[in-house]
């Protein structure tokens, strides 16, 4: 049975709610990262790989789920991107360490960039949604019903 608009927007409301509390949970740990020591910081990184690629996994679920390109675009952008740091971490000479911190500098803040395109977004939309409901209670005087697949995307 179709799910009420309003019911699938509160569903990606909770879940941009989420995502903000992912987005300070890993801003807290970078900040509590740099109270730390060597053996302490290698073995948060330690503990931060396992959670991306368990966050990886999670995404090419996803993305086998959303026949969508950008998720294809951002697998492929991801896995190059590891190969590359993987890479340039096994060379140890200081000019080539540099440009790998460099890069992860640039990586950081792409990461930030395409997170707040996301998150303003997801925003728009669900504004917009939300006037287009209210649109159509206006118009025809009951509340409109999504199709399965929004309702599904909501859970």
């Amino acid at each position: 049975m179709a799910q009420k608009a309003n019911e699938t927007l509160k569903s990606f409301s909770a879940k941009l709610e989420e995502l903000s509390k992912k987005a300070k949970s890993a801003s807290e740990d970078v900040k509590a990262a740099w109270d730390l020591k060597d053996d302490a910081v290698q073995e948060t990184i330690t503990t931060v790989k396992g959670n991306v690629a368990a966050a990886e996994e999670n995404l090419r679920l996803k993305e086998e789920e959303n026949r969508g390109k950008l998720s294809s675009a951002l697998l492929k952008a991801r896995m190059t991107v590891d190969a590359k740091m993987q890479e340039t971490i096994d060379r140890h000479d200081k000019k080539q360490l540099e440009r790998y911190i460099t890069n992860r500098v640039y990586h950081v803040m792409d990461c930030y960039d395409s997170a707040t395109l996301m998150i303003a977004e997801a925003e728009l939309s669900t504004l917009e949604a939300m006037a287009a409901v209210q649109e159509y209670v206006d118009r025809f005087g009951q509340e409109p019903e999504v199709d399965a697949e929004a309702e599904e995307a909501a859970e």
